[in-house]
């Protein structure tokens, strides 16, 4: 089930946990660190996450977190 968009208030509401999901979903990063810090500030990532849950693709984006990132090695064929 997906929650409604809009709070109470007709705002889309964006909670810690959005955001750490979202970090660990769409640039990979570790959300405790000073690079996810600039990296939400810089990417506007709050404005990216309000018009994702608009459009009700915010939970299928961070589903994609929770897969393992394959080894960088892994794309090329000798390393098969």
């Amino acid at each position: 089930m997906v929650p409604q968009a809009l709070d109470l208030f007709g705002e889309v509401p964006v909670y810690r946990h959005d955001i750490d999901a979202w970090l660990r979903a769409v640039p990979r990063l570790e959300p405790g660190t000073k690079r996810a810090a600039h990296y939400v500030e810089a990417w506007r990532v709050v404005d990216k996450i309000k018009a994702a849950k608009l459009a009700g693709t915010f939970y299928d984006l961070v589903e994609r977190g929770e897969a393992p990132l394959p080894f960088w090695w892994s794309r090329f064929s000798w390393a098969r």
